[in-house]
């Protein structure tokens, strides 16, 4: 690496942090909009953003008197068109082969039958980790059911059965970004869709730790905690090899257990999960680790060395000292 491309990267330790500039953010009440007006929309952002949270309190705020109909599933690098339309599967009571509906074609008929019999409940189909499948693959001539539903029909190549996709399915997809795989998705079925932003919340992980609050023996207060996060996320954010992809989401920062945060509680969060997620991001190069952490906690995780949670808060307490770029 030249000389010139280490200097440039030691300048991403940015004495002056600008943690002034929020990134836009999809609140829940605009994610609910969308779902009673009946937008196919797809939450995208980093690991640790409350984006199951967020259809969990749209399905609770809907209510279960609107719902005609909810399924959750998740993708995978090998999941198929067979799966979610129709295919051919093993006939374990006749023997040889069969063919059977897919999930999607399943829920399209169920949802098709309360739509004749209540035009007003939705009914709403979530694919988590959207982007993990080979979506255009996938979903096939569901693209073009999309466009106008409950108008545009087809016949399924094997069952020969009739599908369209009623007026009241709502498709929802949510997509980690720290995948990298959001470039992957074409140009029609991103159209299709609308996309919600949900990146890290230092307001919701501050209402989160203010839930169970910090021991009194922890030399750290909840907005130095909440400081630290927005300092973090911004050297990362404006990092040249990193960005706002691959900040670190608010629910990542939290426990789960009850009980007051003890010096041990934050500890763990770092060593276990923090630490962890911010060497997979720099991988083997010292100087973006550096740039986040600091030399003495890099060598630390580049060389496996044991972290102390008193060293976790006093690295924790320096972030206080950042200086802020003006807004």
């Amino acid at each position: 690496m030249s000389d010139s491309v280490v200097e440039f990267l030691k300048q991403a330790s940015y004495e002056k942090v600008d943690t002034s500039n929020k990134i836009i953010n999809t609140s829940v009440e605009t994610f609910i909009q969308s779902v009673i007006n009946r937008q196919d929309c797809i939450l995208y952002g980093p690991p640790g953003t409350s984006k199951t949270y967020m259809i969990d309190r749209m399905i609770n705020s809907i209510g279960e008197e609107r719902i005609g109909l909810f399924k959750i599933i998740q993708f995978h690098s090998n999941f198929s068109y067979e799966e979610f339309i129709e295919g051919i599967v093993p006939n374990v009571e006749k023997g040889g082969f069969k063919n059977e509906s897919g999930v999607f074609l399943n829920f399209c008929l169920k949802a098709h039958e309360i739509y004749q019999a209540n035009k007003d409940k939705i009914c709403i189909f979530v694919i988590d980790e959207i982007n993990r499948a080979n979506v255009t693959s996938v979903f096939g001539e569901v693209l073009n059911l999309m466009e106008d539903k409950g108008k545009r029909s087809i016949e399924t190549p094997r069952q020969h059965i009739p599908f369209t996709i009623p007026p009241n399915v709502i498709l929802i997809g949510t997509m980690n970004t720290a995948d990298k795989t959001l470039a992957k998705l074409d140009f029609a079925f991103r159209r299709r869709f609308r996309f919600l932003p949900v990146f890290p919340s230092v307001e919701i992980l501050h209402t989160m730790l203010s839930e169970k609050g910090f021991d009194t023996e922890i030399s750290l207060t909840i907005d130095e905690y909440a400081k630290a996060f927005s300092v973090i996320n911004a050297k990362i954010n404006k990092h040249p090899l990193l960005g706002k992809n691959l900040m670190l989401g608010h629910v990542l920062w939290t426990k789960k257990d009850e009980g007051t945060y003890k010096k041990e509680d934050i500890g763990k969060i770092f060593k276990e999960v923090i630490f962890p997620q911010i060497e997979n991001y720099c991988g083997s190069n010292k100087d973006v680790l550096n740039s986040i952490l600091g030399p003495k906690l890099r060598d630390k995780i580049m060389y496996g060395y044991d972290i102390s949670d008193d060293e976790v808060i006093e690295f924790l307490t320096s972030t206080k000292n950042s200086q802020m770029v003006d807004a």
